[in-house]
């Protein structure tokens, strides 16, 4: 009989641990989604209750001061009658508009009570007679009729209003008092419901607590196992990574050196021109490639200022002339591989011409060289001080193979080739926009 393999065994058993495990965190998470959402219909539900207790409570309010306003009014009557003092009079119509503006108030917040709408109707009524009357007093004390002022209120029109008044504001709070406390049971009811809600939200999570530290004692072992075995795939991954480098480097210097041969070898000074610029263009593309697998950077991004300035320091230095300058003006910026071989292209063939075109033998020269990050993109930037660009220069209508590659590499950027306006010398730029990859 054979004997199963431990290590197969001890992962059986994990997959299964972690199956159930896996089962078991679903239907937690699916309990507390839908506690989650639950606890949020509750809420609103007890926030809906809790605003109908205060909307209840300002019903009330404003019944109350109704019967205030008309108190004041009638305090006010009484002080003019015995004065006649006109500060009375402002006192009465302040009191009158408040009375009116509270029940304004109070007939808004019951519309949906059609019962409390018939008694504020009538409670309009009787409010209206009260102050008709409240009215009529004043007029005839202002005419100095006291007799027939006091006659008005002998009458006990205005008492019989105020009497009807009272009744109806009794009516009106006593309904609304009922509703009031219904309310706030529901509210109580609610507010209960929401912390029993909030105990079984706080028990679902300690369960799910309690489950994720189980998984975690289990999967332990298993992931040490599995760490151990990327160490060990890293290590063959970098040393394979390494190697590849290696043989790429050595391909292109093999290269390098066939082109070099045959630049030395060839007949023609246009030959070994354009020879020597196809040694340039493949060691500016080796660069790149160096810079990228030395960086210790994820693969993938070059730094193009870092490259930028390299490669200007390189092309100046192979000239072996004390006289030429550089002066650089890059920052650092890590951009896709898919741009770092035409920038580098572009770099080369700027720089390359700059160096020819810009800095006869004859005299000193400077080579300015920049790389900044835009809104949206990049500036790459080469400039020399020397003769200047012919008049009427026009880099798309040139027919040489450097500014035609350079203008097509622009393109495949997405950007464009630029000539910028300078006093002394030529200047070119390329502009083009971060990549989307």
């Amino acid at each position: 009989m054979t004997r199963a393999d431990p290590a197969e065994i001890a992962g059986s058993d994990r997959q299964v641990a972690r199956e159930r495990g896996f089962r078991l965190l679903a239907a937690t998470v699916a309990a507390l989604f839908a506690a989650f959402v639950a606890l949020g219909f509750v809420f609103l539900w007890y926030d809906n209750a809790s605003k109908w207790v205060a909307h209840t409570h300002r019903v009330r309010s404003g019944i109350a001061d109704v019967v205030q306003a008309l108190t004041s009014a009638e305090a006010a009557q009484r002080g003019y009658l015995l004065t006649g003092e006109p500060q009375f009079l402002e006192q009465v119509e302040d009191a009158r508009a408040s009375a009116e503006e509270h029940v304004t108030a109070v007939e808004l917040l019951t519309l949906d009570n059609p019962e409390q709408q018939t008694r504020i109707e009538r409670l309009r009524t009787q409010m209206n007679r009260r102050i008709a009357v409240l009215d009529d007093t004043l007029a005839l004390k202002r005419r100095g009729d006291d007799a027939g002022a006091v006659a008005v209120l002998r009458k006990g029109e205005g008492l019989a209003a105020m009497g009807a008044v009272r009744r109806l504001v009794a009516e009106l709070d006593a309904t609304e008092a009922r509703l009031e406390a219904q309310r706030a049971f529901r509210a109580k009811t609610i507010g209960v419901v929401v912390l029993l809600t909030l105990a079984v939200f706080g028990l679902l999570l300690g369960a799910l607590f309690i489950k994720a530290m189980r998984d975690i004692s289990l999967d332990r072992e298993a992931e040490a196992e599995v760490a151990e075995r990327l160490r060990e795939l890293l290590r063959q991954r970098t040393l394979l990574l390494d190697e590849v480098n290696h043989r790429v480097k050595n391909s292109l210097q093999q290269i390098a050196s066939v082109v070099r041969l045959q630049a030395r070898s060839a007949g023609g000074a246009e030959t070994r021109e354009a020879l020597d610029k196809t040694l340039s263009r493949i060691m500016a593309v080796g660069r790149v490639h160096e810079q990228t697998y030395r960086s210790g950077r994820e693969a993938g991004a070059f730094d193009a200022g870092l490259y930028a300035r390299a490669l200007a320091q390189e092309l100046v230095d192979s000239l072996a002339r004390d006289d030429v300058r550089l002066e650089t003006d890059t920052e650092s910026a890590y951009l896709d591989m898919s741009q770092a071989g035409p920038i580098a292209l572009i770099l080369n063939e700027l720089i390359t011409n700059a160096l020819k075109y810009g800095c006869p033998a004859d005299r000193s020269c400077c080579i300015h060289v920049g790389f900044k990050a835009e809104q949206g993109g990049y500036r790459l930037t080469v400039a020399d001080e020397g003769d200047g660009l012919p008049a009427g220069f026009s880099p798309n209508s040139r027919k040489s193979l450097g500014m035609r590659a350079i203008h097509a590499l622009a393109k495949q950027l997405g950007g464009e080739l630029l000539v910028e306006e300078r006093q002394a010398g030529a200047a070119f730029a390329v502009v083009f926009p971060r990549s989307e990859a």
